[in-house]
């Protein structure tokens, strides 16, 4: 009978370490890491700097050497903001602080303000409307103690919100009282001191006092970058400044955002790129383009391949990518068309290889 009791003890035992075995900080396992050490102030500060990486199809982070500071575990990863990083594993969701550990399970927008946007999981309705947004604070609460319809970050000390179906759109303070008066279509972000609203159909820029910059006169318009915002009349779009002069008048099919000092246009279904000044820069010659980023151009050419052109047009790579991506520190995400493999590779279109710390 001894022996009986002592057999069903060890085994109840033997269950007991293998549960503790298989978890983590007394949850399941997740595919996060579970790290017991708290985060270093210094580790907080280079986060900043940190950039999500594909290695062999999954995310981790890279330092500015190129070495691998978090390995790759995530399916969806976006850059540090306040020392926490949104990431996805599988349908698992959260932000995670610089040791990797996940500190909050939310599914949402990066941290400003000390807040970030995020669905609202209590809410089962919500999952497939996204009808119920809450900011919380790097606890994970709700820290103003509200919930909206339509919610956007904080950006610049303010933050468009719709609080109903009604549709209007407010800006509040990160007190979450309203700081504007007026009731608007639609409200973006605050972006170098002005944010692009809709009143009565038509859309223009205002202050943070709510003062309009040029008066609601546009079809449709863009955030300001680098001083300069596009415009639509009609079904053509130009820039103006922060001034409200119109520099490029509406004249194009489409447009991009200027990024070190050029911005890209579509006439006739080709793009180039223009300066500041309105002046053709690279003649538009090439079916896709997207923006300059280190001095580099990713363009795509005739046959549907993309390369790599400098700012005065010339192939620094020529096309032989099935996809390409922008540079940052150094290196840019490409994907091989012989093995539809993705990875890195310099400026001179040279293999990038990430290190361990």
């Amino acid at each position: 009978m001894k022996k009986v009791r002592f057999r069903a003890v060890l085994t109840a035992f033997a269950i007991v370490l293998l549960l503790m075995l298989g978890c983590k900080d007394g949850k399941e396992d997740d595919g996060f890491r579970h790290a017991s050490d708290p985060v270093a102030a210094a580790d907080t500060l280079r986060s900043k700097d940190w950039r999500p990486v594909l290695v062999d199809s999954k995310y981790g982070y890279a330092n500015p050497a190129n070495e691998l500071v978090l390995p790759p575990l995530y399916n969806e990863a976006r850059h540090f903001s306040e020392g926490l990083a949104f990431v996805r594993i599988g349908r698992d969701t959260g932000y995670i602080d610089a040791t990797g550990k996940r500190v909050i399970q939310a599914d949402g927008g990066d941290f400003q303000n000390g807040m970030a946007v995020v669905m609202k999981q209590s809410d089962e309705q919500a999952a497939y409307a996204g009808e119920s947004w809450i900011y919380i604070d790097k606890n994970g609460e709700n820290v103003l103690n509200k919930q909206f319809y339509r919610a956007n970050a904080f950006s610049e000390g303010l933050a468009s919100v719709m609080p109903d179906e009604s549709g209007g759109m407010v800006f509040m303070d990160p007190s979450g009282k309203t700081a504007l008066d007026t009731v608007y279509g639609y409200a973006g972000n605050f972006q170098e001191g002005y944010a692009v609203v809709m009143l009565r159909q038509k859309w223009g820029f205002i202050d943070k006092q709510g003062n309009p910059l040029t008066g609601f006169v546009y079809d449709a318009a863009r955030d300001f970058v680098e001083g300069k915002a596009a415009v639509m009349r009609g079904d053509r779009w130009g820039f103006i400044d922060k001034d409200g002069n119109e520099i490029i008048p509406p004249q194009y099919d489409e447009v991009g955002p200027f990024t070190e000092g050029l911005a890209k246009f579509e006439s006739n279904g080709l793009w180039g790129f223009i300066e500041a000044s309105g002046r053709v820069r690279v003649q538009a010659t090439f079916p896709h383009t997207k923006g300059f980023f280190e001095g580099l151009a990713v363009v795509q050419d005739a046959n549907g391949l993309w390369g790599y052109i400098d700012t005065n047009g010339a192939y620094r790579i020529e096309p032989r990518f099935e996809a390409a991506f922008g540079s940052e520190n150094g290196a840019m995400l490409v994907k091989r068309p012989e093995t539809g493999e993705y990875g890195y590779v310099d400026h001179d279109g040279k293999e990038v290889r990430f290190s361990s710390e």
